[in-house]
C-alpha cells in the first residue's frame, strides 16, 4: 500500500479496484476468445454441411464413383433378360447395393448388385413394380436410397418404397394432350428433395411429393422443337434441354430463367445429355445422324471436342443429313472421370473414350466383325478437335467356321449406362431388347 501511495499519491487506486479491473479485462478477453471460437465452429459446421450434402449429391449422381485409374476391359460378367421391351433407364443406389431398371413394358425391376459377383448362371430380379400398359420414362433414387421415384409416359408420378415396393405417394402431372414425359431427376438434398420432370412440349415441372404440390413450372421455347433429352447439373445450378431440331437450352435453376440457347452445327436431333466432369460449364451431347458425341461449352455455344465412329475423316468433314443415316446415333453417355467416358448407341456397341489420348480409346463391346479391328486417330476439323474410330484396314476379319460361342455383345440399340461397384468396379449397359449386361 505504501508503494502504491508513493507512486500515485492522493490518486492511488484501491487494491480492490485493481483486482476488479484485472478481472474485467480477463472477462472481456475470455468473451472475445469465446466469440472467435464460436465463429470458427460455425464456419467449420457450415463447411462440413456443404461437404456432406455435396457428397450425398455426388453419390446420388454417381460423380467420382469410379476410381480415377479404372478402365473397363469389356469382359462380360453376367446378363439379365427379364424385361419384355426396351429399357429406358438404369439407376444405381450405392446406399443399399441395389440397381433399378425401367422399361417400356411398364415394369421397374430391382436387382441386388451383390449377386453380380456370384457364379450363378441365372440372376433374378429381387422385386418388380408394375404399371401395366404404362411405359416408364423416368427413374430416380432419393438420397436415402430407401425410395425410388417413377414416372410414366403420360405423367403419372409414383414414389415407391424400395423394401416392399409399396407406393408412398402419387401425383399426376397436368400435361397437355399429346405431350409425353421425356425424363426425370431429383432436385435438392435430404428432406428437401423434389422431383424435376421434363416433357416433350418443353415443360420443366418441379414437384414436391411430400405435400403433392408443384414448386415451379418452366416452359421451353416451342420454336426449338420437341424436347428429346434433359440433364441436371451435378451442383444443381442449371438444367439443360435438347430438342429434335438440334437446339439446346440451359436454364438457371436459381433464377428460373433461360441463360442461353444454341443449335447443333448440323441441326442433328439431340438423343442424350450428360454434364461434363472436366468443366462445370461444359456438357456432353449425343446426337442422331452421325454417331457423334461432343463436348460443348454452354457459355460460348461452341463445340470443344467431338468423338466419331464411322467412315474416313475426309468424309466426316462434310457429314450427311439425318435422313441418310436413320439408324446412327449415340443414346447414352457416361462420364467416368474428367478425361474418360463411355458411350453406347445405335450400332449396338459400347465404347470407351479418352478425351486426351486417342491411344487409350477402345471398343468394349460390339459386333463380332469389328472387334479388334478399330483404330483411333485425332485430327482437327473445322477448328474442332476430333477423335475418330474407324476400321483398321491392316487387320482383316476372318469368319470362323463350325460352332462358335455366342457373341457377348448387344444385339439392340444401347439406351443407357451406369457404374456399379460390387467387390470390383463394373459397367452396366442396357438396350432396346430388354437386356442388361454387366461388364468388368
Amino acid at each position: 500500500s505504501s508503494g502504491i501511495n508513493a507512486e500515485y499519491g492522493d490518486q492511488a487506486p484501491s487494491l480492490g479496484s485493481l483486482i476488479g479491473e484485472s478481472r474485467g479485462e480477463e472477462d472481456r478477453s475470455w468473451e472475445a476468445e469465446t466469440d472467435r471460437h464460436d465463429g470458427d465452429l460455425k464456419l467449420l459446421l457450415n463447411r462440413k454441411k456443404v461437404e456432406f450434402f455435396s457428397s450425398r449429391r455426388e453419390e446420388r449422381k454417381g460423380v467420382g464413383a469410379p476410381p480415377d485409374a479404372w478402365k473397363p476391359k469389356g469382359i462380360l460378367v453376367c446378363q439379365m433378360n427379364e424385361h419384355k421391351a426396351a429399357i429406358n433407364h438404369v439407376k444405381v443406389s450405392t446406399k443399399h447395393s441395389i440397381l433399378a431398371t425401367a422399361s417400356e413394358d411398364g415394369n421397374v425391376k430391382i436387382w441386388n448388385t451383390k449377386k453380380f459377383d456370384s457364379r450363378n448362371i441365372v440372376i433374378s430380379s429381387r422385386q418388380t413394380y408394375s404399371r401395366p400398359g404404362q411405359p416408364i420414362k423416368g427413374l430416380a433414387f432419393y438420397d436415402t436410397g430407401d425410395k425410388v421415384a417413377v414416372v410414366t409416359r403420360e405423367g403419372s408420378l409414383h414414389e415407391v418404397g424400395v423394401k416392399e415396393l409399396k407406393v408412398c405417394a402419387a401425383q399426376t402431372l397436368d400435361i397437355e394432350s399429346g405431350d409425353v414425359v421425356v425424363d426425370m431427376d431429383t432436385l435438392g438434398s435430404g428432406e428437401q428433395q423434389n422431383l424435376v420432370v421434363g416433357t416433350s412440349n418443353g415443360s420443366i415441372v418441379c414437384v414436391d411429393m411430400r405435400v403433392g404440390s408443384f414448386v415451379f413450372k418452366l416452359g421451353n421455347n416451342p420454336k426449338y422443337g420437341p424436347v428429346s433429352a434433359m440433364c441436371l447439373d451435378r451442383n444443381e445450378h442449371w438444367i439443360c434441354l435438347g430438342t429434335r431440331h438440334g437446339w439446346l437450352t440451359c436454364w438457371d435453376l436459381r433464377f428460373r430463367l433461360p441463360i442461353t440457347s444454341w443449335q447443333h452445327d448440323r441441326g442433328d436431333a439431340i438423343l442424350c445429355l450428360s454434364p461434363s466432369l472436366s468443366c462445370s460449364s461444359s456438357i456432353n451431347v449425343g446426337v442422331q445422324g452421325y454417331n457423334e458425341v461432343a463436348t460443348w461449352d454452354m457459355e460460348s455455344g461452341c463445340k470443344e471436342r467431338a468423338y466419331w465412329f464411322g467412315p474416313s475423316t475426309n468424309e466426316l468433314a462434310m457429314p450427311p443429313s439425318n435422313t441418310e443415316q436413320p439408324n446412327a446415333g449415340v443414346y447414352a453417355v457416361l462420364p467416368l472421370s474428367p478425361d474418360r467416358m463411355v458411350t453406347g448407341g445405335a450400332d449396338f456397341s459400347v465404347r470407351l473414350w479418352n478425351t486426351r489420348h486417342e491411344a487409350d480409346c477402345s471398343l468394349l463391346s460390339g459386333p463380332r466383325e469389328i472387334i479388334g479391328r478399330q483404330a483411333y486417330r485425332k485430327s482437327i476439323i473445322k477448328d474442332v478437335e476430333v477423335i475418330q474410330a474407324e476400321e483398321d484396314i491392316a487387320v482383316s476379319y476372318t469368319e470362323s467356321k463350325g460352332l462358335t460361342q455366342p457373341s457377348p455383345s448387344h444385339h439392340h440399340v444401347v439406351t443407357d449406362l451406369a457404374f456399379v461397384k460390387t467387390t470390383q468396379p463394373c459397367l452396366v449397359s442396357v438396350d432396346m431388347g430388354g437386356i442388361i449386361k454387366i461388364w468388368k
